[in-house]
């Protein structure tokens, strides 16, 4: 890849937060009976008066795509250009025919939801990243000069807590720097691991904090597209194999269980979405749906417009969680070794007090 492909996948990156406003406007021009040619030759002539170079050249790169006859559909024509989760969002955009424009509208509306979601995510995580490099620090010169008092203090002051204090520091001295390089690869293996780990064993752990909320946030765009499908006119297994084909491999593990349980059971749809990615809050939503929808189709396109909000508030929590779980954890550890600074600092100067050493002094006579 050379240097002006990378700048246009940084271009791509730069539009992606906002491709949103071109779904909308694109719904908008079709809605009007504009064609895509047209609506684009508008958009580059809008961007070049308002001076927006990124979303010029990125629509620049779809006419490109539309001369050379590649764009004739959206997942074509944003190929590369778009995020690849939006891809099965789009191809429901070009199965939908007739309500392609409330189709293209949904598409806006989900990529707004992953937007809101990811920046509640960095929201949340911005205080654990500026957390621990500064409380770890602090522990850290806490612990050395714990580690340097105890080692020219009497014995008498290391019992109760301050021995507790002593012991941790002695702990942190010794593991900070393997615990820290250890902290660093477990999060790089975990984002690596995350969209790819499938097994018994991942299913066990779905229900933790940081497993269930990439769970949450990708049942979220799975019931998004799948409501964007089923009303479009597939069937419920031509809308899973669409997704799973356009999925990573977690997800394409989640959707091919439900597919295999539809298989053997075409009736208990309940069930086959019981198999991990909806979370159980989502599976009795859909169960009361059914008992006043015609189909599980028309139940799960109403629960993939209704529940959203619900899921990213779930999301959101999750994400809350995490961050207090972390930077709890730290701040209780600061607070242990500041307080046990001061208690071994008093407990010195009692030590070293006049009665004391004369108390000490009769006591060896």
């Amino acid at each position: 890849m050379n240097v002006t492909q990378l700048w246009f996948k940084f271009l791509c990156f730069l539009w992606s937060w906002k491709r949103q406003y071109f779904y909308r406007e694109l719904a908008d021009a079709w809605n009007r009976k504009v064609g895509i040619r047209n609506h684009l030759e508008t958009t580059a002539s809008n961007a070049r008066m308002l001076s927006d170079d990124v979303t010029l050249r990125i629509v620049i790169a779809m006419q490109h795509r539309l001369r050379a006859g590649h764009g004739n559909k959206l997942t074509d024509l944003l190929r590369g250009i778009a995020p690849a989760s939006d891809q099965m969002l789009l191809k429901s955009v070009d199965d939908a025919s007739a309500n392609q424009v409330e189709a293209l509208l949904m598409v806006a509306d989900a990529v707004e939801f992953q937007q809101r979601t990811l920046k509640t995510l960095a929201f949340e995580m911005l205080t654990p990243a500026a957390a621990v490099p500064l409380v770890g620090a602090m522990c850290i010169i806490t612990a050395r000069i714990v580690a340097g008092i105890a080692a020219d203090s009497p014995p008498e002051i290391w019992t109760g807590f301050n021995g507790l204090v002593s012991k941790l520091a002695t702990t942190i001295n010794t593991y900070a720097v393997p615990f820290g390089i250890a902290f660093v690869l477990f999060v790089v293996a975990l984002v690596f691991l995350m969209p790819k780990w499938i097994g018994p064993l991942r299913q066990r752990v779905e229900s933790w904090i940081v497993f269930s909320l990439y769970r949450d946030f990708n049942a979220a765009v799975v019931l998004s597209a799948l409501a964007m499908m089923l009303r479009s006119g597939k069937s419920m297994r031509e809308a899973l194999e669409a997704l799973r084909a356009g999925a990573r491999p977690w997800l394409r593990w989640h959707l091919a269980m439900i597919l295999r349980s539809l298989i053997d059971n075409p009736t208990n749809y309940i069930g086959a979405f019981g198999r991990g990615l909806m979370p159980l809050t989502v599976r009795a939503r859909l169960a009361s749906l059914m008992t006043s929808s015609q189909s599980f189709d028309a139940a799960l396109a109403t629960l993939g417009s209704s529940e959203i909000s619900s899921l990213e508030q779930r999301v959101a929590m999750s994400a809350k969680s995490l961050n207090w779980a972390v930077t709890g954890t730290l701040v209780v550890l600061g607070v242990v070794l500041s307080i046990g600074t001061m208690t071994i600092s008093t407990a010195l100067q009692e030590e070293s007090s006049p009665a004391r050493m004369m108390a000490k002094l009769q006591q060896r006579q």
